[in-house]
């Protein structure tokens, strides 16, 4: 899975409450944003530059599979939480703008691994992207 940049749309009613997920992505250095539904989801789609959208399934105004199928044609990634018993599933919906759904599903512990080498891979990616620029344009371009 790729990633463009450390911005997060997290749709759903819960995901204020997922201290544990939103407490790791924020150690990794992601920016949080959060939607209760599909229709907030895209007003913050329209307002900010968005590369990672994690979705629950049931959603008050549709579902998280018809919020993906909007954002194909965006160069983002997303998964769809698919609640199972007191855990879920992580299916993988788009990745860098392609549909991707039907990959297997990652459990907690294997989604929480592949959004830190997402993490991790976009880090090596900016610092190799910013070496050799000059100070003023690394650090416009997210460098440090």
């Amino acid at each position: 899975m790729t990633l463009s940049g450390r911005n997060v749309l997290l749709v759903g009613q819960h995901f204020h409450r997922a201290r544990s997920l939103t407490d790791k992505l924020q150690s990794w250095k992601f920016k949080n944003h959060f939607a209760g539904n599909i229709r907030a989801a895209c007003d913050l789609l329209s307002l900010h530059r968005i590369d990672l959208v994690l979705s629950h399934t049931y959603l008050p105004d549709g579902t998280g599979s018809r919020l993906l199928t909007a954002l194909a044609h965006l160069p983002v990634t997303a998964f769809l939480c698919l609640p199972v018993e007191n855990s879920c599933f992580w299916l993988p919906a788009i990745d860098g703008g392609t549909k991707c759904l039907g990959l297997p599903a990652l459990r907690p512990l294997e989604f929480a691994r592949t959004l830190e080498e997402m993490a991790r891979g976009f880090s090596t990616e900016t610092q190799e992207s910013c070496s050799g620029l000059g100070s003023p344009i690394a650090l416009a371009r997210g460098c440090d």
